[in-house]
């Protein structure tokens, strides 16, 4: 369901949402974490993101979740784990991830965006129109919003050190 929505966008979101899920089963299983929670919080992650909401998508996408998890039929409890993950998966200081799960999803959208750097930076140049300085510019905050999340977990650290630290002197030469 996930990916057909992400058909005919302007984004690769399809890349960044099957990078999120293979880094939150990889941490998952390499922490111990619930993987079932984790790879499904890796899903439905940016669900309303995909379909054009970016304000508040991590509150707007939790409640999304919420249905389309109700109506397959899972119980609470498994639903509130998985809200928990996406509501808690932004940069956003009101909502910070307390479960392994949670710190699991928002490290693995932080690192999958090391594997979307092209994507990123089109985004930037072409989509949002910017010169080159201050494309540069705001693709180095996000880079380093990124690394805060990835260090979350010291296994998610280890995954991306250095590609964090070759992108990083790339937009720093």
């Amino acid at each position: 369901m996930v990916l057909e929505l992400c058909e005919g966008s302007k984004w690769n979101w399809k890349g960044h949402i099957t990078s999120v899920v293979k880094y939150s089963r990889l941490l998952a299983k390499k922490t111990g974490a619930d993987v079932v929670v984790c790879e499904t919080a890796a899903w439905l992650h940016d669900v309303v993101k995909i379909t054009g909401t970016r304000e508040g998508h991590h509150i707007k996408g939790s409640e999304k979740a919420e249905e389309i998890l109700r109506d397959m039929g899972y119980d609470k409890e498994f639903i509130g784990k998985v809200k928990h993950c996406i509501l808690t998966h932004s940069s956003d200081e009101k909502y910070p991830p307390e479960s392994k799960e949670a710190k699991i999803v928002a490290a693995a959208d932080a690192l999958s965006h090391f594997d979307n750097f092209m994507s990123i930076a089109h985004g930037a140049l072409v989509t949002k129109g910017l010169s080159t300085e201050d494309a540069r510019e705001l693709i180095i905050k996000k880079y380093e919003t990124a690394w805060k999340k990835v260090n979350l977990l010291p296994e998610a650290a280890e995954l991306g050190r250095k590609r964090y630290e070759a992108i990083m002197l790339i937009l720093r030469s």
